[in-house]
């Protein structure tokens, strides 16, 4: 879908979200860009936006690991695909754009 003006929908989905979590503060919510393309659209505008956003929001980027074990095999589900885990951190401000989130 295309969208003639990304900086409306970013605001209006940030104040969607705010609302929401003002509803329930107990809930994350979490952004993720459908491609590469759009990951970065959203690292940039949460970058650019900083000063503005630390007033209502704790943004969190999330990195994803699959543990390898000394001898070379990793931590598998019973069918053996990759277990992932979620490692969050702070949103990290002087994180290339190149080097997103995963």
């Amino acid at each position: 879908m295309h969208h003639s003006d990304i900086n409306k929908v970013f605001s209006t989905l940030l104040f969607l979200a705010l609302a929401f979590l003002d509803s329930n503060n107990h809930l994350t919510i979490g952004i993720d860009g459908s491609n590469d393309l759009r990951a970065r659209l959203y690292h940039r505008m949460f970058k650019h936006n900083r000063v503005y956003l630390d007033d209502y929001f704790l943004a969190i980027g999330v990195d994803w690991y699959v543990r390898i074990f000394r001898s070379g095999q990793y931590e598998a589900h019973e069918d053996g695909n990759p277990y992932s885990k979620p490692r969050p951190e702070l949103f990290d401000y002087e994180r290339e754009n190149r080097d997103l989130y995963r």
